[in-house]
């Protein structure tokens, strides 16, 4: 057992070496179904210890999950199977407003060249609950009266690029 969790342990920091240079995120999805997303670049150290993994954080704050209680840890996001940027050809970030939103979000489409495209509302379990064809302007406006109170993404895409934000719904 001791040889397995030594194991894990080694995966686990190979995968935080290799990727670290391209992922903004890491995910610790607990058995509970919990998920806790952690900025790469607030994380100090990692260690695996006495059945525990700990993640002390550069403002000295910690957050320790029990190994046997974690079912993985990624740089994606599986829940959404959104996956982070992580190039240059994703700094033009997508800009929706207000946020929190009542009823009418305006998605600001200025910054991309293609305009034309999709809008796509989806759940935090990744099903799309709203789908929108954009009309080629600059500031498009998506009506989210129908949807429950709660945090979605908003997804624009055309045939050249994918832009996620997260959004909430009051």
């Amino acid at each position: 057992m001791k040889h397995k969790k030594m194991k894990v342990s080694a995966v686990l920091l190979l995968g935080l070496g290799l990727t670290s240079v391209q992922a903004q995120t890491m995910y610790v999805k607990e058995s509970s179904g919990t998920q806790t997303a952690h900025d790469i670049t607030n994380i100090q150290t990692m260690t695996f210890s006495g059945g525990n993994a700990s993640i002390q954080k550069t403002d000295n704050s910690t957050a320790s999950f029990a190994l046997s209680e974690i079912s993985y840890i990624n740089f994606e996001d599986l829940l959404t199977n959104i996956e982070e940027p992580t190039g240059l050809e994703n700094l033009t970030r997508l800009t929706a407003y207000p946020n929190p939103v009542s009823d009418i979000l305006s998605i600001d489409l200025s910054s991309l060249k293609n305009k034309q495209g999709i809008l796509t509302v989806l759940a935090l379990d990744g099903s799309t609950v709203l789908t929108q064809p954009t009309q080629g302007t600059a500031n498009e406006m998506v009506n989210l009266s129908s949807l429950t109170a709660g945090v979605y993404y908003c997804q624009f895409a055309n045939g050249n690029e994918i832009k996620t934000v997260k959004i909430i719904k009051q």
